[in-house]
């Protein structure tokens, strides 16, 4: 029965394909894969699928939006009884699934039910977390709301960016979708209520990124790692310019300065800046306004005793959403950093 019973395979992002390309190794194919158009790629992690689906020979239709005519008759026209959903940025309709047999399960980068809704990734840096998981769960139309049939638990460690945290997402969900897919079919996949306490993450949007050097070095340094590739990276003006710090680390043994000072942090033009409590962050990769990616010391911009620019208050103070009840309140509201 398992083996007539057909799937579709819904991402749109680059942590979806290591579990598209294992599915297709293990012989378990989906009938269709729904992924982005190219009008969305300006969002972190997108992906064109077009080159792993022509490898496997497999139908592949591009979409925006999941409810839409194009998608609900691509789905019944391929007699498809399962939607497996493993990287899209708005909720699946529930009519959509409703009109499956099997209706839909989805994976999610965070230990459900805390860490529900958007960016996760980042945000698991960000609070500091030391542990994380990913969450196989059964779509009910809410937001992440319903009940889990795996979890896959693994360490944080503090020095982790979010390169190495998307990539280690993306295997944890290929194995886990991989040793389930039979049972997703075959509808006989566990579920249990999600029990426990209720988190709610909030969007993050670019402006989101920008650094506040008064804050502590620790901060300044979660925030360059919580918003590295795929992301957009964290920032800070100099000049009138946005400077992009892809990546860095911060450097004890360097005499900072005042607050958004830039230092002498090695030979030649190696520089860092001073943050709040007087550590120095050494940038090891930057990019100046859309520009590409640069070593900081080939930049006679950054000389000693210059300033980064002074943010406004309210470029560090964006509209927050009102807190969940009986959520504590989170490590990152106190930084100055606009998470």
């Amino acid at each position: 029965m398992v083996d007539r019973l057909r799937y579709c395979y819904v991402s749109g992002l680059g942590l979806g394909i290591p579990a598209l390309e294992e599915l297709c190794a293990q012989g378990r194919p989906p009938a269709l894969v729904v992924s982005y158009p190219a009008e969305l790629a300006h969002r972190s992690g997108y992906v064109d699928y077009e080159a792993v689906t022509r490898r496997h020979d497999l139908e592949h239709l591009r979409a925006a939006d999941l409810g839409s005519d194009e998608v609900r008759d691509a789905i019944a026209a391929r007699d498809i009884s399962l939607l497996v959903v493993a990287g899209w940025s708005s909720p699946v309709p529930e009519r959509l699934l409703e009109a499956l047999p099997r209706g839909g399960v989805g994976l999610h980068p965070a230990p459900l039910p805390v860490g529900r809704g958007r960016a996760p990734i980042p945000w698991t840096i960000l609070r500091d977390m030391r542990s994380s998981a990913v969450t196989l769960f059964h779509l009910d139309g809410g937001g992440d709301t319903g009940d889990i049939i795996d979890q896959a638990w693994f360490d944080v460690e503090p020095d982790l960016t979010a390169t190495g945290l998307y990539d280690r997402v993306a295997r944890r969900q290929a194995e886990m979708l991989a040793a389930r897919i039979d049972d997703l079919l075959a509808g006989t996949a566990p579920r249990r209520p999600q029990r426990g306490h209720v988190s709610v993450w909030p969007r993050r949007r670019p402006s989101d990124g920008r650094i506040d050097f008064t804050a502590s070095g620790r901060d300044v340094d979660r925030l360059v790692r919580a918003l590295a590739d795929p992301y957009p990276g964290a920032f800070a003006m100099f000049g009138g310019s946005r400077i992009t710090l892809c990546s860095g680390a911060l450097d004890e043994g360097v005499q900072g300065g005042a607050p958004g000072g830039v230092v002498s942090a090695g030979p030649g033009r190696v520089w860092g800046v001073t943050c709040g409590d007087g550590t120095v962050f050494v940038p090891e990769v930057i990019r100046v306004d859309e520009g590409v990616r640069a070593d900081p010391a080939s930049l006679a911009m950054f000389r000693e005793g210059a300033f980064f620019d002074e943010p406004s208050p309210h470029a560090l103070s964006p509209a927050r959403p009102a807190p969940v009840p009986g959520q504590a309140p989170d490590p990152e509201t106190l930084l100055r950093t606009g998470g």
